[in-house]
């Protein structure tokens, strides 16, 4: 699945088959990878501790988990204490332009939870302001990796810019925070990308890590975010990466919608950064969709965090819910992704609201639907001035494969270069796997100067 190697660190590359092996059925964009550890550790729902251990393992088989998610969950709590908390603080002062670097510092990173595998990279933490829809300067967080790879294809070594996918909505899932555990389940992507001889940042969006509420899928804050992360890496003095550097944008699910809405984004916003290409996977370009998709499934949860973000943006949402939907709601506002799957998977949606409707009849309340109207990836006067490649499954579980298929309709029709990649493998997680060595070729032939080819006269 990832490229192969340089010669410098084979030894740790070898060991790397079979530790990556472990995380071949994690999830990009939802499910975290599994911790190395087989206990329980503290159960994240209610009465899950005092249930016999039969009734505990049926319950994580139903709701796709396993202990070892269990595990990884009591590694984010860990974290909360381990991490230097005055790095992800906010200055009384910002830099007074978009994507200047506030602080930067040596980070660590793991591929795995047991620390044995380190990519061939030095990273380096960043926080960079950055500004909101509210047209807001605010700080965010991130991380730069410089690939230690050989560059042999032409032209100058690129930067891509990796968007992630689901995290959470508590600061301890920023993925800057997860990578010195080894818990970040985007190592895989990552280190692909750094064996292939990319330079890589990877944002931690605003508000997941920092100061404030996460704005989970809010199309501005995910762009402005990407799009200034980029700007903060070619800021740090870092050989081979600076405003000339050819830019890439990659990423799936959430990171799909953020890397999408950079992409359509920044000929205005980020004019002079140098986007060539954007890989584009299972995009929720259209929540609304998204929402009616997994209403009362097993990751209903995640409506909670769009909630939270729309109650951010001042809409009214929390109070529409009954005291048992606030207090799932009030939970899921500082949780990571597990937890709020284990939580809130498959409990019927009209029993958490004060009216008895359904979560998906709710987004269609007049404020509610216009801030969902207003994070509609693909509207008219929006599009990317790149080649764009979307991949998406067909039988994808979560994020539907009409939201990624429309917004390749919608690109198509205002002129972009779409090739559209109809993913093989069933599900939302396995087609995030597929995605990875699929991204891969995807940038090489990019930057290697072939030309895309179009699939719009066929969508």
């Amino acid at each position: 699945m990832l490229m192969a190697a340089s010669t410098a660190r084979p030894s740790s590359l070898r060991r790397s088959a079979g530790a990556l092996a472990l995380g071949v059925g994690l999830l990009l964009a939802g499910l975290q990878p599994a911790h190395a550890q087989s206990a329980a550790g503290s159960a994240p729902d209610d009465g899950f501790s005092e249930l016999p251990r039969s009734e505990q393992d049926q319950k994580l088989q139903e709701q796709g988990l396993t202990r070892d998610d269990l595990a990884r969950e009591d590694a984010l709590k860990k974290l909360r204490s381990s991490t230097d908390t005055d790095f992800y603080s906010t200055p009384a002062q910002l830099p007074a332009a978009n994507g200047g670097v506030v602080r930067s510092e040596p980070s660590t990173f793991y591929l795995d939870p047991v620390k044995l595998i380190k990519p061939n990279a030095s990273a380096t933490r960043i926080m960079y302001r950055s500004t909101n829809s509210k047209n807001q300067a605010v700080a965010t967080t991130g991380t730069v990796l410089q690939s230690k790879a050989a560059w042999r294809k032409p032209g100058p070594r690129p930067l891509v810019v990796l968007s992630s996918g689901t995290q959470g909505m508590g600061d301890s899932c920023a993925p800057s925070r997860q990578m010195a555990m080894g818990t970040n389940y985007e190592g895989l992507s990552l280190a692909g990308l750094i064996n292939a001889g990319y330079n890589v940042v990877a944002p931690d969006y605003i508000g997941l890590g920092t100061d404030g509420a996460h704005t989970y899928m809010n199309r501005v804050d995910q762009a402005h975010a990407v799009l200034d992360a980029v700007r903060g890496a070619q800021q740090l003095g870092m050989e081979g990466v600076d405003a000339k550097t050819p830019v890439a944008a990659v990423g799936y699910s959430q990171g799909g919608g953020a890397t999408a809405a950079a992409a359509e984004s920044a000929p205005e916003y980020a004019p002079e950064v140098q986007l060539k290409s954007a890989w584009v996977g299972a995009p929720p370009a259209d929540l609304t969709l998204t929402g009616q998709h997994i209403d009362s499934s097993l990751f209903s949860g995640l409506s909670f965090y769009v909630m939270g973000a729309a109650e951010d943006s001042g809409v009214a949402v929390r109070d529409r819910l009954n005291a048992e939907g606030q207090r799932r709601y009030d939970k899921a506002q500082d949780s990571c992704l597990v937890g709020t799957v284990l939580s809130d998977a498959l409990v019927p949606s009209e029993k958490l609201t004060a009216d008895g409707r359904s979560f998906f009849q709710l987004l269609g309340d007049p404020a509610l639907k216009a801030y969902l109207e207003e994070q509609t990836i693909g509207a008219a006067g929006r599009h990317p001035r790149v080649p764009v490649r979307i991949a998406h499954t067909v039988a994808d579980d979560v994020v539907p494969y009409q939201s990624g298929r429309r917004l390749a309709q919608k690109w198509c029709a205002s002129g972009v270069n779409v090739s559209m990649q109809t993913l093989a493998t069933p599900t939302h997680v396995g087609a995030s796997l597929e995605g990875i060595p699929s991204m891969l070729v995807y940038l090489d032939a990019r930057f290697k100067g072939i030309p895309q080819t179009s699939s719009c006269w066929r969508l």
